[in-house]
């Protein structure tokens, strides 16, 4: 398809890739953000990189939290990485990139009609998802109540839990340890060496 013309209608589709339901098949691609519905019955291919980009849009997947309405807190590996500024980050790679949150569990629902609304995928944590995932997705992490602090305009999990999760999981964070360490005098003691 990227070879395909730019711009092109659903009937020069239909002519040109058979299928027993092309317009569905169009609905589909432009639902994946492969194609840019412009106007009835006319499509434009998405470039590459433009897809690529949205899908792996780390920045504005946390400038989308800014914008809501319920409460959360950013956790496990994203508490780390909020509270080390950016610092340390562990676990995600280029088209994998879960965001982690907590969020209270009559806000479920809420959360993940907020997300749909935006165009993003939200899983709950301990559910298998049904089809494979990839890019910028938010894992919701139901709880009774959320105590959070703000760092850097997000809504985070205080440091003491932040700090217990990462002594939980020393192997993967013990650099991490080190960083919260020096920056906010804990007294842990953690000096990491490679």
């Amino acid at each position: 398809m990227n070879n395909w013309r730019r711009e092109f209608s659903n009937v020069e589709f239909a002519r040109t890739f058979p299928s027993p339901n092309p317009r569905k098949v169009l609905h589909d691609m432009a639902k994946k953000g492969l194609l840019e519905h412009l106007e009835y019955g006319r499509y434009r291919v998405t470039p590459m990189d433009d897809y690529v980009k949205t899908k792996n849009d780390v920045r504005g997947a946390y400038e989308l939290l800014k914008k809501a309405e319920h409460p959360y807190a950013l956790s496990d590996v994203d508490a780390v990485f909020a509270w080390t500024h950016g610092g340390y980050n562990v676990g995600r790679f280029f088209g994998y990139y879960p965001v982690h949150l907590k969020v209270r569990e009559n806000d479920v629902e809420k959360w993940k009609r907020f997300f749909r609304n935006n165009g993003k995928k939200a899983l709950l944590a301990d559910k298998t998802p049904r089809e494979t995932i990839f890019g910028v997705f938010y894992l919701l992490h139901p709880t009774r109540t959320i105590e959070s602090e703000t760092v850097e305009g997000l809504k985070v999990e205080p440091l003491r839990e932040t700090v217990e999760f990462a002594r939980r999981n020393v192997y993967a964070y013990e650099p991490a340890l080190e960083m919260l360490d020096e920056e906010y005098k804990l007294g842990l003691g953690i000096k990491y060496s490679e």
